[in-house]
Formats: structure tokens, sequence, C-alpha cells
């Protein structure tokens, strides 16, 4: 029982405390925010950006490539309305990139 460091029990159960925190405010609070409409503005548009937080660096990460396979994609996606069919070409021109140029 001494082997078990004091220290990391206390961060341990800090970090729990504001994991469960953070989960039930947003489960408490989420009813009274949408009431103002610039909160409901910002929640409508919140996936969106989110998403594109995380598909810009990856497409400046492949650098030329990456900015050929999004416009592909965008082609695609406005010539077929498909998002599979399009995911896919973008996926094909990477892999292709990565693997034979």
């Amino acid at each position: 029982m001494n082997d078990i460091d004091l220290t990391a029990l206390f961060v341990i159960f800090c970090v729990a405390i504001g994991t469960y925190s953070l989960r039930v405010s947003g489960l408490l609070l989420s009813n009274k925010l949408v009431k103002h409409e610039n909160i409901k503005i910002f929640l409508d548009y919140l996936p969106a950006t989110l998403l594109l937080s995380l598909v810009v660096p990856s497409i400046l990460k492949e650098g030329v490539i990456g900015v050929v396979a999004i416009l592909f994609i965008a082609l695609f996606m406005y010539k077929t309305r498909s998002i599979l069919l399009s995911m896919v070409i973008g996926v094909l021109i990477v892999a292709i990139s990565r693997n034979f140029l």
C-alpha cells in the first residue's frame, strides 16, 4: 500500500472531476444556452468549423497532392452529389500519390 503515490492519485482524481464536470455541465447548460440567438447561431456553425479544423491541416500536410485531391472532391461533389464517391476519389488520389509518385 505504501507503493502508491498519493500525488498520482490526487492528479487522477482531479482529472476525473474535471472530465465529469465538463460532461455534466454540458448536459445541464445545453437547454439554457440555446435560448440565446447568438449562441444558437454559434452552435449551428460549430460542427462545420470543427470539421474544417480537422481536415485543413491534413490537406496542407499533403501539399500539392492534397490540394489536387480536394479540388477533385469538390468537382465530384458538385457533379454527382455523392459524398461517398467524392471521398473515395480523394482517398484514391492521395493513395496513388503516396505509393506511385
